[in-house]
């Protein structure tokens, strides 16, 4: 059996796990290239103009596979305490089947993941030992870390507050990590926090449904007195991170703390973000007095 991955989207958190899965299941993985401008045109051609752009790259990447035999494309509908994922997150797989080569399949992540992941394994192997075998092999890729980082006083810190499939992304959030890192800045992301700080339901985010804006915010909150800085990098047309955006907005200017909302398209190029981001680091530098 041949199974195509695409190397976007959810893939940025659970793909490594996936990735284990499936070789002790005795599945060949195939993953899609790292993205790609050929594959974000196709994307964008054979979605809707209505998705935001991780959307728009996953599509591309699910129609680039030449070679496999089906698509594992999970429908994660909500992980934890009925947090849904956004709608259009929800439907990705529906969307997809309407442009792949090859069958897709798509077992439904609700509040649990082990036992989507093993019937799915029976259903590959036939063999419950294997599957279970294969889940518990894969389970240690699924940990979040166990302590938040430390805050070096002597060094520059910025939080770039943004979603893993935006931040993972080559085409997209990588390029805000090199610039910061090349300044000398410590670049610090939600990934770097342990679940329990991510699900926190204390104050506003108890009111936040969509479990990765919770994560967000929650990150940002933890954030707020220890860092320099904020970059909020979003995808155009994502409405939950618009509002999320704009509150944390707020709660950055009422604290006098530099933060920039950087808004990403299948428009934007490399030149816009650089100039951007020059801008803000001239706004930290004013306001740190240097």
């Amino acid at each position: 059996m041949k199974i195509g991955i695409p190397r976007a989207l959810f893939y940025h958190r659970y793909g490594k796990f996936w990735e284990v899965f499936f070789q002790n299941l005795g599945v060949e993985v195939f993953l899609s290239p790292i993205t790609n401008k050929a594959i974000l045109e196709d994307g964008v051609k054979n979605i809707s103009s209505e998705v935001c752009l991780p959307i728009k790259i996953l599509i591309g990447h699910v129609r680039n596979f030449k070679e496999v035999e089906r698509i594992f494309l999970p429908r994660f509908v909500f992980l934890r305490d009925k947090l849904f994922a956004c709608p259009k997150m929800i439907g990705v797989p529906d969307c997809a089947r309407f442009v792949s080569h090859f069958p897709i399949d798509s077992p439904k992540i609700k509040n649990n993941l082990f036992l989507p992941h093993f019937l799915y394994g029976i259903y590959l192997t036939k063999n419950p030992l294997k599957s279970l075998f294969a889940y518990l092999k894969a389970r240690p890729f699924l940990r979040f870390p166990s302590q938040p980082p430390s805050f070096p006083k002597e060094e520059k810190k910025i939080g770039l507050i943004s979603h893993f499939y935006n931040l993972n992304e080559d085409y997209l959030g990588k390029e805000v990590i090199r610039f910061f890192q090349e300044k000398g800045f410590l670049v610090y992301t939600k990934e770097d926090l342990p679940i329990s700080i991510l699900h926190n339901k204390d104050g506003f985010a108890k009111n936040i449904r969509w479990v990765f804006e919770r994560e967000l915010y929650n990150a940002f909150r933890f954030y707020l007195d220890k860092l320099d800085a904020f970059c909020f990098i979003f995808s155009f047309g994502c409405g939950p991170d618009s509002l999320i955006g704009e509150i944390m907005e707020r709660e950055a200017k009422e604290r006098e703390i530099p933060f920039l909302k950087l808004v990403i398209d299948e428009h934007t190029g490399k030149a816009g973000i650089i100039t951007r981001l020059e801008a803000f680091l001239d706004m930290i530098n004013r306001q740190n007095g240097k």
